[in-house]
């Protein structure tokens, strides 16, 4: 395996109260994303958020359709198929449920809707079915990620 000189650095900030809203900032980008919780995640841990906001689950669906979304949308181009909204749209939706007492992601399910001219029909087949082993976020969360932590702690007196 060869680690590029890339890093995804992100950081995490708790926004005040008991809310369970979060504040993602990438490294590099000066805008902040919010997450929080919503509908049966909010209703797995017994809250009632005041501000419903997609939680992380949430995002890494988007993630993954996004990735897919961006692979296939390349191919297609090249292959001289229109993926403007009107010729392309897809639609992702994430199964989450409860495993063993655990909240967990267990799917994540594209469609993809192409409207093409009826002899662009087969390269479109074609860029369907090799997109997936090329988007690296698909890749990644089938073949599991490693996740570590450390933590830093500076007691006060």
């Amino acid at each position: 395996m060869t680690t590029l000189a890339h890093l995804s650095k992100v950081k995490i900030q708790k926004e005040p109260g008991k809310n369970k809203i979060k504040r993602i900032q990438f490294d590099g980008f000066p805008e902040t994303t919010r997450m929080g919780i919503h509908g049966g995640v909010a209703d797995f841990f017994k809250l009632q958020p005041d501000e419903p906001l997609p939680s992380t689950l949430d995002y890494v669906v988007g993630a993954v359709a996004g990735c897919l979304t961006g692979v296939i949308t390349a191919a297609l181009e090249a292959r001289g198929v229109r993926t403007d909204s009107e010729k392309f749209e897809a639609d992702a939706e994430g199964a989450i449920e409860n495993v063993d007492g655990q909240l967990l992601l267990t799917s994540v399910k594209v469609t993809y809707r192409i409207k093409a001219p009826k002899d662009q029909r087969a390269a479109i087949e074609r860029a369907l079915e090799h997109h997936e082993s090329r988007c690296p976020v698909s890749q990644s969360v089938k073949r599991g990620i490693t996740v570590e932590w450390r933590s830093e702690i500076e007691t006060e007196p």
